[in-house]
């Protein structure tokens, strides 16, 4: 290759890895520069004559590992891809991964979709698109209170929601009369 013999010389693992990682357009690079900009700072500006790159990342190669991925999705990982989650090294040579499902729990917990009537049995609540749906408590049974008690009083309740608890009660009423 034409060129210096200083630019194509001997250098350092570092330096190899810092110039792939900083200028390659092979996937695995771009995606690292994407999961850690902050570790390449500014390029011009060093330290003590320390890589930017190796300051809070510390490379470590396991040859001849055995790796189980447990994932949230189906099939093998694209080329790239960047996942969270956490590894552990649970033997010699054996090493696991989870996938982080944090991410998707906050999002539930922060998208709850919010009450508009709360009762003893039910609850109505209300979607993003504003539609209504009942959901039920769960209930405590006892001798005093079973299930088909909880039953007939959530019942009773949806019908008071629907607008026809009182041709309920006047049923009611009407059968005991007789």
């Amino acid at each position: 290759m034409p060129g210096s013999e200083v630019q194509y010389g001997p250098c350092l693992v570092g330096e190899i890895l810092h110039d792939y990682l900083e200028n390659s357009n092979e996937p695995f690079a771009v995606a690292f520069r994407q999961q850690h900009h902050e570790a390449f700072g500014n390029a011009d500006a060093e330290d003590d004559g320390d890589d930017q790159l190796f300051k809070n990342i510390h490379p470590n190669t396991e040859l001849g590992i055995d790796l189980k991925l447990f994932t949230r999705t189906l099939g093998r990982m694209n080329i790239g891809e960047v996942r969270p989650g956490a590894i552990t090294r649970d033997g010699e040579d054996h090493y696991t991964f989870f996938e982080s499902a944090l991410e998707k729990k906050m999002d539930s917990a922060t998208k709850r979709n919010p009450h508009v009537l709360e009762l003893e049995r039910i609850n109505v609540n209300r979607k993003d698109d504003g539609t209504l749906y009942p959901t039920f408590n769960r209930p405590r049974y006892s001798e005093e209170f079973t299930f088909q008690d909880f039953c007939r009083e959530a019942a009773e309740e949806l019908l008071m929601v629907a607008g026809s608890f009182d041709k309920i009660c006047l049923v009611k009423e009407s059968q005991k009369d007789k």
